[in-house]
């Protein structure tokens, strides 16, 4: 061959050789592009503030990521407990709250663990020994409905009784004269002995309520109808059961 045509084969060997590396070279960055989006894509899955942050700049709607695709798993919420289960929790005492010497197990611990209260005195200890654990859903489940502060949101109305009473211990209760005013009607006049419960020992702050209590028999069931003459009076305690 001449030295033109040698030349002119030499040259087309080394285009071809030069298009082979530039066909190898794209591919290669294709490649390499291909696995840069796997990555990102996972990258934006796993964090979507990320997502979408990268939605945001693109001027792309964020869509919903499908369950098992950098999806949050499902969670269920968490429920507060009210003072009403914590008071549950709590273990019963062996000496009744309401000072009438009995054990808790065989006094109101009965109307607390749902035996109605046979008489209106039982009810009076039973609602006094609830204010004592710090059980509002019974007081509210033994107000009559034509107490001023019956509610019909039970729930609501619970977590109103139920602020403070662990902050306070009842110390005395003392039941004075009681009447019927008709079969089913009672009055009952007490005094109650309350101080705060950080405070214990001779002398510290308490206050002594006095109430003529008023109950009402409903569908055979004794309820607490109304509070007359309420009054309170600032008082020393001693320790106090």
């Amino acid at each position: 061959l001449g030295g033109t045509a040698r030349d002119r084969i030499a040259g087309e060997s080394s285009n071809s050789i030069d298009c082979s590396r530039i066909v190898r070279s794209r591919a290669l960055a294709a490649m390499r592009l291909g696995a840069l989006l796997v990555v990102s894509a996972s990258v934006l899955a796993l964090q979507p503030s990320a997502r979408r942050r990268s939605c945001a700049r693109l001027g792309r709607p964020l869509r919903p990521l499908r369950a098992g695709f950098g999806a949050p798993r499902p969670t269920a919420p968490k429920k507060k407990k009210s003072r009403a289960s914590k008071a549950a929790q709590k273990a019963a005492p062996v000496d009744c709250p309401c000072h009438s010497g009995l054990p808790y197990a065989e006094c109101c611990g009965l109307c607390h663990a749902g035996t109605p209260a046979k008489t209106p005195e039982a009810l009076l200890r039973s609602r006094y020994a609830a204010f004592s654990l710090a059980l509002p859903s019974y007081l509210a489940a033994t107000t009559h409905p034509d107490h001023k502060d019956f509610s019909e949101d039970t729930e609501a109305w619970v977590a109103k009784l139920g602020k403070g009473l662990d902050d306070s211990r009842f110390t005395a209760l003392r039941v004075g004269a009681q009447r019927s005013i008709d079969d089913d009607t009672h009055e009952i006049v007490f005094e109650a002995d309350v101080q705060p419960r950080q405070q214990r020992g001779y002398g510290a702050k308490a206050v002594t309520l006095f109430e003529r209590s008023i109950f009402a028999r409903r569908d055979g069931a004794w309820l607490y109808r109304e509070g007359l003459d309420v009054n309170a009076e600032a008082t020393k305690a001693s320790g106090g059961s």
